[in-house]
């Protein structure tokens, strides 16, 4: 397998490369900036969250199968 296959970056590029038969060079362009855009803010993204630790609960709430859903009041129409 070659690893070059699973890069987003060529295949991108490779698309960019066929694009310019079917339209316009400077639209082609333009289209793989986006998406190189969207690939690197997505990478970002992604290594962020993996980054991220939940935080801990608060004391003030029960945890378990005790806890009661909390129902809105009610409240009358007149």
């Amino acid at each position: 397998m070659d690893s070059s296959a699973y890069n987003p970056l060529r295949v991108l590029e490779e698309v960019t490369r066929r694009l310019g038969d079917l339209v316009p060079e400077d639209a082609a362009t333009h289209f793989i900036n986006a998406q190189k855009e969207m690939v690197l803010g997505l990478t970002a993204l992604i290594e962020h969250r993996a980054g991220q630790q939940r935080p801990a609960p608060r004391g003030g709430r029960r945890s378990g199968g005790a806890a009661r859903a909390r129902r809105p009041r009610r409240v009358h129409v007149v």
